[in-house]
């Protein structure tokens, strides 16, 4: 999953992200951020977050599991 760290740094616009880092550090994890990241992994891995779920989110690997899960189903 390293292409999801890299398109999440991307749309955080920050260097890089680790699955460590709290989602709340990132200065762009707001309602836009968010959106793009829910759009991001709808059409990279056909994955259908809500925001419930998103919610939930505090590290980057909790996103990551979250997709991972998903895409197993």
């Amino acid at each position: 999953m390293e292409k999801f760290y890299d398109k999440l740094a991307e749309i955080l616009e920050v260097d890089s992200v680790e699955p460590q880092d709290d989602v709340s550090s990132f200065e762009n994890w707001d309602s836009l951020g968010t959106l793009a990241i829910l759009a991001m992994i709808d059409s990279t891995y056909n994955v259908r977050i809500s925001s419930q779920e998103m919610k939930n989110v505090k590290k980057v690997k909790d996103l990551e599991n979250l997709v991972s899960s998903k895409m197993l189903n």
